[in-house]
């Protein structure tokens, strides 16, 4: 019973760490705490825990590409340098991908209606009660919340253009290492 709430707890902590780290890393991680953790504990000290932790966001850090790789492909959709690819993975694989995606389109519209709003003057409003203008907003809205229709083709074709399988596998990964010598 003890080390089941000290496991539960240390696989909460965990979850600082990339899902590719934990998936590869999780077992020897999780045994190497256990054996570690002093007899009735139930949690982790907080000592281990900020080490965890930190050791966590530093690696998820660490894999991050650089801000302006990032901006290209939060914003433009373009491709990040091979050394990044799997963050990209990650990244589309992760929960809230289309939220992180669509997220600078809506902040700049926001943008745009907000610097509307103050340039505008006292009393002017960029969508008005009626008329087309409030079809548009509508429209965009609709489009917002019907966003996760196309969700699953948006990140396929993440996927592929990072080189890697419609379900997030590696494919060049199955291959054996040729030598040079031989074919």
């Amino acid at each position: 019973m003890m080390n089941d709430t000290y496991e539960s707890r240390s696989r909460l902590l965990m979850r600082a760490y990339p899902p590719r780290y934990r998936t590869a890393r999780e077992a020897e991680f999780l045994g190497t705490l256990l054996d570690a953790a002093p007899p009735g504990a139930t949690r982790p000290s907080v000592r281990d825990a900020w080490d965890i932790v930190r050791g966590g966001l530093t690696t998820r850090l660490r894999d991050r590409p650089p801000p302006h790789h990032w901006l290209a492909y939060r914003l433009f959709e373009k491709r990040v340098p091979h050394r990044y690819r799997m963050w990209v993975r990650d990244d589309a694989l992760g929960r809230f991908f289309f939220v992180r995606r669509n997220l600078g389109g809506y902040l700049i519209t926001f943008g745009v209606v907000w610097l509307g709003t103050i340039l505008g003057g006292a009393g002017y409003t960029p969508v008005p009660a009626s008329g087309p203008w409030r079809w548009a907003f509508l429209a965009v809205l609709a489009l917002g919340i019907l966003n996760p229709l196309y969700s699953k083709s948006v990140r396929i074709r993440t996927l592929r253009k990072h080189e890697f399988a419609d379900d997030g596998t590696d494919p060049t990964s199955s291959r054996l290492p040729c030598h040079p010598g031989r074919p």
